[in-house]
């Protein structure tokens, strides 16, 4: 046991606190760790290491971080142990009410943060998605190792209502004391960072360190969902001394030029994002088109599917467009689509258009449910043919607020029968 069994045994009023927190839930205890855990946690702590300090361009920065904790001592060995175990997930779940909390066994992103004099970290909304596991990232907790630390000294967490708009912004903020931890969630509005670390020259040996601990869970809240990104930044305002009538000294030009400058870092590395993704989309779009084309149709009879195929799924969904060729093993006088229009899609008139050869044949389906539409038609063995399939609706389950299917669908397809036997009921059109 590493957490403190005080922080234990107070975990409902912990709990009752981080739900009712504003201007997102969190929690402040110190005293986190037993004295033991806390002071090995500093005295093994990693000496800033420039391999480990390389920022979101590339260039080594003032911020360390070391995610492979097992191979500091034997010490933080068994606190990666530990903070892997249902035990302490347990405790943070007993802590923050969010049930079910699992660690990442890669601690992405998190392990030993060391910050030197002069580093800052904008307010940000953190990457919300563990993509190789699959589960979303819940809350933080980050506990500070600093035994010497004023508040005068920047480098205070915060955490902010909204820091896109400076007037009406709301925070909380902390000093990084030891074995202090801060805990709070994580969303699309957890705004958090600290102001720039200025250190008295005879603390120039000091830095900020900490320990960051991320947790997830396998589900999270439907109206908590978003779409899976990266860290979002925004830059601290101007000082208040930037007002009518001030005149810029060298220091305040300086000042302005360094915020210039690193405003127009972080729209590069935003553009540089953007063409990766669009690459990658692109990529992604070529691999899916491949992979739909590969998709066979449920043909039953004497026909079978030669040639790639679009508009089909995997599961058996189609889109309002569906075309792929046959090839007839035997002679052909009727073509019967079968499918499915789910109860719950939405309750209209939908019209069909089959094309079988060059022939149109039209219909109508006034309810949902089971369909069955029969071609006449003819076709000679050995012919090979195009069968296209059309329908004047789809639906976006996702979209309309009933399941996770984000894809556009038209209905369910059952079979494609082939056979000798034409039915009535359909017109031709030519």
């Amino acid at each position: 046991m590493m957490i403190s069994q005080a922080v234990i045994a107070q975990a409902a009023t912990y709990r009752e606190a981080f739900q009712a927190a504003q201007p997102f839930k969190h929690v402040c205890i110190d005293d986190f760790f037993v004295g033991a855990a806390a002071e090995a946690s500093l005295r093994d702590f990693p000496p800033f290491d420039r391999e480990f300090a390389l920022n979101e361009y590339g260039e080594v920065g003032g911020k360390a971080v070391v995610s492979d904790i097992r191979g500091i001592s034997p010490f933080y060995a068994r606190l990666y142990d530990y903070l892997n175990s249902p035990e302490f997930m347990a405790a943070m779940s007993a802590v923050t009410g969010i049930e079910d909390l699992r660690g990442d066994p890669t601690l992405y992103g998190g392990g030993t943060h060391e910050n030197l004099n002069g580093q800052a970290l904008d307010c940000h909304v953190d990457f919300n998605f563990q993509i190789k596991g699959g589960f979303h990232r819940r809350a933080n907790l980050l506990l500070y190792l600093n035994k010497e630390w004023d508040p005068s000294w920047g480098g205070a967490i915060e955490l902010h209502a909204n820091p896109r708009r400076p007037d009406a912004d709301e925070f909380k903020q902390f000093n990084v004391i030891f074995n202090r931890a801060v805990i709070f969630e994580t969303n699309e509005y957890s705004w958090h960072g600290f102001r720039r670390i200025q250190l008295p020259r005879e603390r120039l040996h000091l830095s900020r360190k900490c320990l960051s601990i991320y947790l997830y869970t396998a589900e999270r809240p439907a109206d908590e969902i978003a779409g899976p990104h990266g860290t979002f930044y925004v830059q601290w305002p101007l000082p208040d001394t930037f007002t009518a009538g001030h005149t810029l000294s060298a220091g305040d030009v300086e000042e302005l030029r360094g915020a210039y400058a690193h405003r127009d870092r972080q729209i590069e590395m935003y553009q540089h994002m953007e063409e990766r993704l669009g690459r990658e989309m692109e990529q992604l779009r070529h691999y899916l088109d491949s992979v739909l084309a590969a998709v066979k149709a449920p043909v039953v009879g004497y026909a079978r599917q030669v040639g790639d195929s679009s508009g089909l799924f995997h599961d058996g969904w189609v889109t309002r467009d569906v075309s792929l060729r046959l090839r007839a093993d035997r002679a052909v006088t009727a073509v019967t689509i079968k499918g499915l229009i789910p109860d719950d899609f939405p309750q209209l008139s939908r019209t069909f258009e089959i094309g079988i050869d060059g022939e149109r044949f039209a219909f109508s389906l006034q309810a949902n449910g089971n369909f069955d539409f029969s071609c006449p038609t003819e076709i000679a063995a050995g012919t090979t043919f195009v069968l296209t399939l059309r329908c004047d609706s789809e639906f976006n389950a996702s979209a309309a607020g009933k399941g996770g299917d984000r894809r556009n669908l038209s209905y369910h397809l059952s079979a494609i029968e082939l056979s000798h036997d034409p039915a009535p009921g359909a017109s031709r059109q030519r």
